[in-house]
């Protein structure tokens, strides 16, 4: 072994020699030291399998960093051992990063290692500080006060290492000491969200008189955080505030580093210079910013976005001429204080209207003659006589408003358009018997949350005949658990109804709370099962039937048709007619006629002879 500590000797003189760094010097003889501690216990001397031997110890037992710096000393040793001096491909660095920096540099590292214990006694984030401030240095930026965004992303993009790992483990670091120094107010916080390769493809640059705006707001971090936290709060998942931070950064680092405020304007046309770089995430994204340029005007975050601000709708693309009048129609109404989905139905069929004088070659309401309103109704495409008499009731209303503000002349024309249909009898369809047992029988214990919920929608049906705009409109307050009843005003009627609650179905609705209903603050009962938790829309109901019973498929009847089973359960039941007319809250005794038809055994019990019909029986043939 004293061959092996001369040569061990030479080559700690030529290091220090050279003015290679303490942190080098040290790792050398640290590595030469275990070595020959494996030498002497194995009673080994030096060679290159012996060398081969211990570095195989030293890659499963140390990190791949500390191999490599192993795997480094023990060839310089070899070159010295063989040829009395170490190749030059096995030279490193003279120096270490940190004692090549200049004062102010050196300052500014020794700053942030010092704010934090952790930093100062990581190795590597010292060192990952240091090659920055001196890549930095090579470019005349003396201090972080000078960094701009064009020499970050040069570093980034220059900035060796052998592996992708090794270089986010640097720049980690490296955020931390960009934060640090924009913390104190050296530079800008968007340098240190920048230095991240998860953001920068999608960081775009632009001329700034390519955005020369009159107004707009400026941004902040903080303000971003507390958008994302009232999203949190909200109930919006994990991945969805994670994509919402991402596009947020971007936007910021893009205001940033042009020095740009925030308005709309601004904002659409960068999306459209981003969204390419989105790929299929462009949807959220743009969803998110919707909510976030909403959330600068109100403070509050708003679910209901479609996040599409090129979308023009079917109103703006009409003529002035029907614009202007169908905007006024429409607000008028509105203020009226019609329910959403009535001025939905206005809005849908006078646009239908008004798409039909545009095509026609109309230049103006007062234009308007009764055969215009004949060639309309003859090519509506509705394919039941209800649905075309539900349209025009609406158009006649609109045109009666263009005659109230004298844009017609004639304040008859509206009645040229029918708005009635010949009565006729549909035949009612209820649930089977077997459908009903399918329905009661369901393992409650089996059933996943969401699933839960559609089955207490569909027992509250089945088991109090209310209606889906009822149900899924069911607050908290309306269930008198004391009394077992609930209590609520009909979305379609107005009218306040009362209703004893089944135990079975109160049962059913106290599981959904206790251990499926997701904890918000909505005061609805049945709540969506994903964030944002607000109340479902009616057409949930159907869907929660057609859980249970699937093999009903797409048969006509919608959710309607537990109603329908509700009351023909109850006539079968012997239940006076009036009291059913009640429990269905009608407002009539005569709607409850045409569940007659459904209590087969009772109708049997009354026919009535074909001669008291009017139908005479002669020669073997019926005439009327």
């Amino acid at each position: 072994l004293k061959t092996y500590d001369s040569n061990v000797g030479k080559v700690m003189e030529f290091l220090h020699r050279e003015g290679y760094s303490p942190s080098l010097c040290s790792q050398h003889g640290r590595f030469y030291r275990d070595f020959r501690t494996f030498l002497r216990e194995n009673n080994l001397g030096y060679s290159d399998s012996t060398v081969e031997d211990w570095l195989r110890i030293v890659q499963k037992s140390k990190n791949r960093r500390q191999y490599a710096g192993a795997r480094h000393c023990m060839a310089q040793l070899r070159d010295i051992s063989s040829e009395a001096f170490i190749s030059p491909a096995h030279l490193g660095f003279r120096a270490s990063a940190y004692s090549l920096l200049m004062p102010q540099a050196k300052t500014e590292v020794d700053e942030f290692l010092a704010s934090d214990a952790k930093h100062q006694r990581n190795n590597l984030c010292r060192l990952a500080c240091a090659r920055f401030m001196l890549y930095l240095q090579k470019c005349d930026i003396p201090s972080v006060q000078q960094l701009n965004y064009a020499a970050l992303l040069a570093f980034h993009e220059e900035d060796y290492h052998r592996s992708y790992k090794a270089k986010d483990v640097y720049e980690d670091h490296i955020r931390a000491f960009l934060k640090y120094h924009a913390g104190l107010g050296r530079c800008s916080l968007g340098l240190s969200i920048a230095l991240n390769k998860m953001l920068i493809p999608k960081i775009v640059h632009v001329e700034r008189n390519d955005f020369e705006q009159e107004s707009g707001e400026f941004i902040t971090w903080r303000g971003i955080e507390l958008f994302l936290e009232k999203m949190r709060s909200s109930g919006y998942g994990e991945t969805v505030l994670a994509s919402t931070k991402h596009i947020l950064s971007v936007l910021y680092v893009f205001l940033d580093m042009h020095a740009l405020r925030l308005n709309a304007t601004v904002l659409w046309r960068w999306f459209d210079l981003v969204k390419p770089r989105l790929a299929t995430n462009f949807r959220q994204a743009r969803r998110s910013l919707c909510q976030y340029l909403d959330f600068l005007k109100t403070g509050d975050v708003t679910t209901a976005m479609t996040g599409n601000p090129h979308k023009v709708g079917r109103l703006a693309l009409l003529p002035t001429w029907c614009q202007e009048e169908l905007s006024s129609y429409l607000a008028l109404q509105k203020r009226e204080g019609w329910r959403p989905s009535t001025l939905a139905m206005q809005r849908s069929s006078n646009l239908r209207f008004c798409d039909f004088l545009v095509n026609a070659g109309v230049q103006s309401f007062s234009d308007l003659t009764p055969q215009l309103l004949h060639e309309f109704y003859l090519q509506d495409p509705h394919k039941t006589p209800e649905g075309k008499a539900a349209y025009n009731s609406r158009i006649r209303s609109f045109i009666a408003f263009l005659s109230d503000r004298g844009v017609i002349a004639n304040p008859l024309l509206a009645r040229a358009l029918p708005s009635t249909f010949a009565p006729h009898t549909k035949i009612i369809e209820a649930l089977t018997g077997e459908e009903v047992r399918k329905i009661w029988s369901v393992d409650t214990s089996s059933l996943s949350p969401i699933a839960l919920r559609d089955y207490a929608m569909v027992c509250i049906g089945l088991g109090m005949g209310f209606r889906a705009s009822d149900i899924v409109a069911l607050r908290y307050e309306d269930i008198d658990w004391k009394k077992h009843c609930i209590n609520l005003i009909q979305q379609k009627t107005g009218k306040g109804i009362s209703l004893p609650m089944p135990a079975k179905v109160g049962n059913i609705l106290f599981q959904y709370l206790t251990r499926g209903r997701p904890k918000s603050s909505c005061a609805n009962v049945f709540i969506r099962h994903k964030a944002p938790f607000n109340p479902i829309r009616k057409e949930a109901c159907a869907a929660a039937l057609n859980r249970f019973l699937s093999e009903r498929g797409k048969k006509k009847g919608g959710f309607h048709i537990v109603r329908k089973t509700f009351a023909s359960g109850l006539l079968q039941g012997n239940v006076r007619v009036e009291r059913i007319s009640d429990a269905l809250g009608h407002t009539t005794d005569e709607t409850v006629g045409k569940y007659l038809s459904l209590d087969e055994e009772r109708m049997h019990q009354c026919p009535i002879s074909l001669a008291e019909a009017g139908i005479r029986h002669e020669w073997g043939d019926l005439n009327a």
